[in-house]
């Protein structure tokens, strides 16, 4: 009988199989698609067992397990009852309900699964008993299991909404319907209703355990809505991933609000390193400036003021202060684009930077004033 379990529950168990298995637990960080072409070629080929095969072998593909597992296929004409006591039985218990799947381990390195067809399943219950059992495989590669036998199918039944495969257990999960045995009494008439289902766990549960799967697994809410094969599902699934989509909308905007704010600051270290080189360009035209009128101007007819100016620039330009300055200024902006995302720097930087280019225009200003040889390409911007 399937079983109903709360959110928590399916919480405990996908956070314990999120640190048994592999960051990356599966080959590829998306829900698993069978291709279509692979299912009809199932009931054409009327479940032949190179057709399982196939299926099979691609799901070990998706989770990463190159290595093949045997598919046996038996059809049941008949509904008679199986009793087994094997490890992996996707439906039946010791008082000997129906088997409808069964993992065995063949030796040190060899698997099988056993499907059976009874007369009332079709492709989907199929899929879901193979996927089921599969995932007792995949368990198996990485030494994960529990205890007690039930809480055990619990688990794998969590694990395939965990790897990606879920959405292939719900429609095979779903309840088989059929009637029989026409009766009539005085007043009445009508069929005995008989009600089948497989798996362990509702198809509700296991349509929770896929929503809270995509949030461990950051999976695309879109597709997981899309991957459903019921409406019903889709619409209950876009509700339960509303608060979901709404954390990623909100992480999107964060990521557009940082990508924005990187390349404005991006555009102002740029531009900083401009204005910096613009002024040791003009920094050393002051130099060539300094030494030039040193060497030809009359000193006479420098005024008192211009004088001092002079030997203020003479005396940074002789111990090298300007230059240091500039260096250490192109230093700090090349450490901030290697930063972490902090504008702290960039005013401080920006102040010292219009300060700097002041007082060399200042400087070349006044050189220019006793000077032939100044031209436009000095100009600091």
């Amino acid at each position: 009988m399937q079983k109903s379990i709360s959110s928590q529950k399916i919480r405990e168990k996908l956070s314990f199989l999120k640190t048994k298995l592999p960051k990356q637990p599966t080959a590829a960080n998306s829900l698993y698609s069978l291709p279509a072409e692979f299912a009809e070629n199932v009931v054409r080929s009327n479940y032949s067992q190179v057709s399982l095969q196939k299926i099979s072998d691609h799901i070990g593909y998706y989770l990463g397990l190159l290595k093949s597992v045997k598919i046996t296929f038996i059809e049941e004409f008949t509904d008679n009852r199986w009793v087994g006591t094997s490890d992996g039985i996707l439906v039946g218990d010791r008082t000997g309900s129906p088997i409808s799947g069964l993992y065995k381990i063949i030796g040190f390195d060899r698997s099988g699964i056993l499907l059976i067809k009874k007369h009332k399943y079709d492709l989907k219950h199929i899929l879901a008993i193979l996927t089921h059992e599969y995932t007792h495989n995949y368990l198996y590669h990485h030494r994960i299991s529990e205890s007690e036998e039930s809480e055990n199918e619990i688990l794998t039944d969590l694990a395939t909404a965990y790897l990606g495969l879920g959405h292939l257990l719900i429609p095979g999960y779903k309840p088989i319907t059929w009637t029989s045995n026409h009766w009539n009494y005085v007043f009445a008439s009508g069929y005995t209703t008989h009600t089948l289902s497989i798996g362990y766990l509702t198809p509700n549960t296991i349509r929770k355990a896929i929503i809270i799967s995509a949030e461990i697994r950051n999976w695309d809410p879109e597709e997981v809505i899309a991957n459903f094969s019921s409406v019903w599902d889709k619409i209950i699934a876009y509700f339960q991933l509303w608060p979901y989509k709404n954390r990623l909308r909100k992480i999107e905007r964060e990521k557009r609000k940082d990508a924005i704010f990187m390349k404005k600051r991006v555009e102002q270290i740029n531009s900083l390193k401009v204005d910096v080189n613009n002024i040791h360009k003009v920094y050393n035209q002051v130099c060539k400036l300094i030494k030039s009128i040193s060497t030809t101007m009359d000193t006479s007819s420098i005024t008192a003021e211009d004088g001092r100016m002079f030997v203020e620039i003479t005396n940074k330009i002789f111990i090298g202060e300007p230059i240091s300055e500039i260096k250490s200024i192109l230093e700090k902006i090349d450490s901030l684009k290697t930063s972490s995302i902090n504008n702290e720097n960039i005013p401080q930087l920006v102040k010292q930077v219009d300060e700097l280019k002041k007082m060399i225009s200042k400087w070349y200003e006044l050189l220019c004033k006793y000077s032939n040889n100044c031209g436009t390409s000095a100009n600091s911007g």
